[in-house]
């Protein structure tokens, strides 16, 4: 179906009309589905689908497919089957489309039928696991993000259908098709909640035209502030569902790099052969840096993206976007083949997406738990990078231990280093004072050593004058 519709010229899918279209954003929040119209409902799975309208800015229909014993029906919608009450309009529509749905699973209680995934929007879709709060969403596809002065492509899911699971089955399956002007695909996202809930993902990328840039298991988060640029006339001292891109190499290397909210679009790049892993992560989990009650931001989860089989060559490209509002979303990042994405090529890929909280696991040498920067007191000209590390082997050693650091820079004087350990906290801390070279980007590396062996992950960081 994906290949015969990249056959085709693209058609943009109709816009709903009325009184749907014109719902506020807290109008359209404020529809309900009723709860004796989820489906599965009485049925013995550990899984319901409630399904959210057309409406708002979620204004192109999407066709929803129920599959049981092989065979696909679509789903029937009525608007008797949602609670208008909240709304304000003066009366239901006479018809509604939908636009996406939500699973349900009793994730966090035995009786009690939590959201686990929602579907809703182009190709975004959300996951979360036991005891976390939406955050970072994730895409299917991404096309030409992060090229200035072109508009990004969003491909969108046309049609889903919803595979119903075995009496009893903890996972389930959706499979979906997706369509832009670049691309179309076939998905298949197998759902596995749990304290991590994992989504196994097989896409199949078909290219109805050459694509510049075709972002494969794209994730989209939110920094707008965090240690090292803390906001301005805000009691919160962070503000972020992720604050670090997390990359384990194919060589097994670990990197983190600190998120940023910049002055003007940023991109960075990270080349790697056959990734074993790269995710937006929410490290920070402790709620005094964030004394946010309503968003749960310490709850938020990260993402975490592991590739199945061979991505040859390619990049985990990074794209930081500035805001000056915590509601958008600032932060791509996503896989880019090294070969060009050409018109009538096929493309398959899978990899499994973990929405996790315990992170530490990812990382069992010494982790990047805070990054600061700052002047150096009586040298103008110079700049200070503080980064504090815990975990792994740092926790047991003791503060006389010979620590060192290797550092490398680009585009600036290392002027001085030096560890100091924090013994109250288990952990250790580097200090880089450097001189950037005019207004230059400085790139910058470092890790922890002791007697010649690595005892921390890479960390790396743009510093920008």
């Amino acid at each position: 179906m994906a290949a015969k519709l990249a056959a085709e010229p693209y058609k943009q899918s109709p816009s709903i009309e009325g009184d749907m279209r014109r719902l506020t954003y807290d109008q359209y929040r404020a529809l309900r589905a009723k709860p004796d119209t989820a489906l599965w409902r009485n049925d013995k799975s550990l899984f319901r689908a409630e399904f959210f309208p057309a409406g708002f800015i979620y204004e192109h229909p999407v066709q929803i497919f129920v599959v049981e014993n092989g065979v696909a029906r679509p789903l029937p919608v009525s608007p008797d089957d949602l609670d208008f009450s909240d709304t304000g309009l003066k009366q239901p529509p006479q018809k509604i489309e939908l636009a996406g749905f939500r699973l349900l699973h009793p994730l966090n209680q035995p009786n009690k039928f939590d959201e686990v995934a929602s579907f809703l929007g182009a190709s975004y879709f959300r996951t979360i696991g036991r005891g976390q709060l939406y955050g970072t969403s994730a895409r299917g596809l991404a096309i030409d993000t992060g090229i200035g002065g072109k508009p990004e492509e969003f491909p969108l899911f046309r049609a889903f259908w919803l595979v119903k699971p075995a009496d009893g089955a903890t996972d389930m399956t959706v499979w979906a098709l997706l369509d832009s002007p670049g691309a179309a695909g076939a998905f298949s996202f197998t759902i596995r909640p749990g304290s991590r809930t994992t989504i196994d993902t097989t896409s199949i990328i078909y290219l109805r035209n050459d694509v510049q840039v075709l972002g494969i298991a794209p994730l989209t988060s939110m920094f707008f502030s965090g240690k090292a640029t803390p906001a301005r006339d805000d009691y919160r001292p962070e503000i972020h569902d992720s604050d670090g891109l997390y990359l384990s190499t194919g060589k097994g290397e670990r990197i983190w790099r600190p998120l940023d909210n910049p002055g003007a679009l940023a991109v960075s790049s990270f080349q790697d052969n056959n990734p074993r892993g790269f995710g937006l992560m929410q490290r920070e989990r402790d709620f005094e840096r964030y004394q946010d009650t309503s968003a749960g931001l310490h709850t938020r989860p990260s993402l975490w993206v592991e590739p199945v089989g061979d991505w040859g060559d390619g990049e985990v490209r990074l794209v930081e976007i500035p805001t000056q509002a915590e509601t958008n979303d600032n932060i791509v990042a996503f896989w880019v083949s090294r070969w060009p994405a050409k018109k009538g090529e096929r493309k398959e890929y899978a990899y499994r997406l973990h929405a996790l909280l315990d992170e530490a696991a990812l990382s069992p040498a010494g982790r990047t738990v805070a990054t600061r920067v700052g002047a150096v007191p009586g040298q103008p000209k110079q700049r200070r990078m503080v980064v504090e590390f815990a975990g792994g082997e740092l926790a047991s050693l003791a503060p006389e231990q010979p620590v060192t650091s290797d550092v490398g820079l680009t585009n600036a004087k290392l002027n001085r280093t030096y560890v100091e350990a924090l013994p109250w906290k288990r952990g250790w801390r580097l200090f880089i004072d450097f001189e950037p070279d005019g207004k230059k980007p400085v790139d910058l590396r470092a890790v922890l050593q002791l007697r010649g062996q690595t005892l921390t992950e890479t960390w790396t960081s743009v510093f920008r004058p």
